[in-house]
């Protein structure tokens, strides 16, 4: 499946407030969208890839990745921190395209 021109393979977008933003982001300019709940992917049962920005509203935070295994938030598989939309979107295509199976 594509979203915002990433392949997430079979990754379903459950809640999307992020896909509007540009590769050529500007925090700045953005300010009054950048939110704790920005996207949140769902891979099968078990495995959530979710994005926030933090603090929220404040153009010197930064984008909050978090994959999380069982709905273990306090020990996520992977934290990362991003301040540019393009090197998000890569960790993202990353991650999902790890997860795809060769059939």
């Amino acid at each position: 499946m594509m979203f915002w021109n990433i392949d997430i393979g079979q990754g379903v977008v459950v809640f999307d407030d992020i896909s509007f933003l540009p590769d050529a982001f500007d925090a700045a300019q953005h300010a009054d969208y950048l939110k704790e709940d920005l996207l949140q992917i769902v891979f099968g049962h078990d495995l959530v890839l979710d994005v926030g920005w933090t603090p929220s509203f404040d153009e010197h935070g930064y984008f909050l990745l978090m994959l999380v295994r069982d709905g273990n938030w306090d020990e996520p598989v992977e934290r990362a921190e991003f301040t540019e939309v393009v090197s998000l979107k890569a960790r993202i295509s990353g991650i999902a395209g790890g997860l795809i199976r060769p059939v």
